[in-house]
């Protein structure tokens, strides 16, 4: 199986022994998962909620937002704001999940992913009002940037590395042209129908990445956009664990070193897991980690009394 995750050319190639194994698996898992369809609602809703809870709280959580995982399912599930957090906060949750259940509508109305769908995406998941983050010159001065959501960068967004060295994205007048070829890079593998939906996820996150379009928020549409492309092809969403973002940066920052495969077999490995989390719904097995909660209500418990 080789995948490019380039827009260069000679672009770089995946060729991992580990992918078709994967990707087999997937496909085992997916026709049994179709065998079950249709669930009746309320264990539809069931699962659907779950994930929804899940993939608000890490792809938020992984870019810094406060609310833990509590906080934020009674934000969701209740409308309760987590007292002492920032109303940013609040409001990326409440736009991330706005554009998670407008992804539904884009499906099943078939409409085609365009660049003003995606920065209205952006818009959403940061709450639609301009507001200012404190970044880093590439060579090393502390400043603030002005982010105004749905619009493309205006200044340059090339980060610093551990080792020193600039890691560099699009520039900012690059964006345009570059976003227009990945649509139609993206239309085009659609149609041909060659690329296994994994594979295509895969591949438009990090084209997505490798562009950094936005000011603030590129990863939470990246993988938004990458679930997009896997729930139209029936796909369970793939999550992203806030204590598993390590692994996730790095397979991303090996990508970029020239290596992909371990991206691309990390985001297989996350569909399998997803797929395996839909069947124990679909079954009637429990969704809920009650140990978790528990745990998580003796470590609030223990801070406070400390």
């Amino acid at each position: 199986m080789k995948l490019s995750l380039s827009n260069e050319n000679g672009s770089r190639i995946v060729n991992d022994s580990m992918l078709p194994e994967l990707l087999a698996h997937i496909d085992a898992l997916q026709k049994e998962i179709d065998s079950l369809r249709p669930l009746d609602p309320d264990t539809l809703g069931r699962i659907e909620q779950r994930f929804r809870i899940d993939w608000n709280y890490h792809s938020n959580h992984i870019e810094g937002n406060s609310y833990d995982y509590g906080e934020t399912k009674a934000f969701l599930l209740h409308g309760l704001t987590a007292g002492g957090k920032p109303l940013r906060d609040s409001l990326e949750i409440k736009g991330h999940n706005e554009a998670i259940l407008g992804l539904e509508d884009l499906i099943h109305s078939n409409t085609p992913l365009t660049e003003h769908t995606i920065r209205e995406i952006h818009k959403q998941i940061l709450g639609g009002e301009p507001y200012t983050i404190h970044t880093e010159t590439t060579d090393g001065h502390q400043t603030t940037k002005t982010v105004i959501p749905g619009r493309y960068k205006q200044e340059p967004n090339h980060v610093r590395t551990a080792t020193g060295e600039v890691f560099y994205f699009a520039e900012p007048i690059e964006v345009p042209a570059k976003m227009q070829e990945l649509i139609e890079w993206y239309r085009r593998e659609e149609d041909k129908k060659e690329l296994h939906p994994v594979v295509l996820a895969v591949a438009f996150h990090y084209r997505f990445v490798r562009i950094h379009p936005f000011d603030d928020g590129n990863g939470r549409v990246a993988r938004i956009l990458m679930n997009l492309v896997l729930m139209k092809h029936g796909f369970p969403v793939v999550i992203i664990r806030t204590e598993d973002k390590e692994n996730y940066y790095r397979a991303l920052r090996q990508a970029d070193g020239g290596d992909s495969d371990p991206f691309a077999s990390y985001i297989a490995k996350q569909v399998i897991t997803s797929q395996e989390l839909w069947l124990r719904g679909a079954r009637g097995e429990p969704l809920e980690d009650i140990d978790k909660e528990i745990t998580i209500l003796k470590a609030r418990a223990n801070r406070k009394l400390s």
